[in-house]
């Protein structure tokens, strides 16, 4: 006797490969808000999001798209634009009042070093407290972009663009001293 399908049909968002239920109940379970990290080939993005009974409401955000106002010249979806959107939004949530998070990084594979990571590790320069593992965190250099400069080093002609990616280092640093500097308004 036949009684119907044997199974469930998943909810609509984890069908859209959207949202990962079980991870975002332990992460709400801990009563923090959450440090959203996404990133694409070209931007990243980090918000810190409360939740409420009315939805989730963004506290603080920034995207790798922003740091263009404050002097930076280089591509905005790469390691070291991963760290400085991080540490941009932990400033800006210092700022509204937020002291801790948790790290969300969606369906992201959390591959150590990755820039879901540099995200955490620029929101944690910033003042924000994530409970974290220094593993998964990248090498400074890394961090810097100096594997970019290297490569870029080698091959000539291919970065021959408006930013010379050789001073991809440097030009991280500078921005970043003027962010924890407080030299520029957020």
């Amino acid at each position: 006797m036949a009684t119907g399908p044997q199974y469930t049909v998943p909810m609509r968002r984890r069908r859209e490969a959207r949202t990962d239920y079980h991870q975002r109940l332990r992460l709400l379970k801990s009563g923090k808000p959450r440090l959203v990290a996404r990133t694409s080939n070209t931007q990243v993005r980090a918000q810190l999001v409360e939740t409420s009974r009315r939805g989730d409401e963004t506290v603080a955000s920034a995207r790798s798209n922003d740091l263009r106002e404050y002097g930076w010249e280089a591509p905005t979806g790469n390691m070291p634009a991963a760290y400085l959107t991080g540490l941009l939004a932990g400033l800006r949530a210092v700022e509204a009042g937020r002291g801790a998070a948790v790290l969300d990084i969606g369906l992201h594979s959390p591959t150590p070093g990755n820039k879901v990571f540099a995200v955490q590790e620029g929101a944690i320069d910033a003042g924000l407290e994530i409970p974290h593992n220094d593993a998964v965190l990248a090498d400074w250099p890394r961090t810097r972009g100096e594997h970019i400069a290297e490569y870029a080093a080698q091959e000539d002609g291919l970065y021959s663009g408006e930013f010379d990616a050789t001073a991809l280092p440097e030009h991280f640093d500078e921005l970043r001293e003027r962010l924890l500097g407080g030299e520029v308004e957020l």
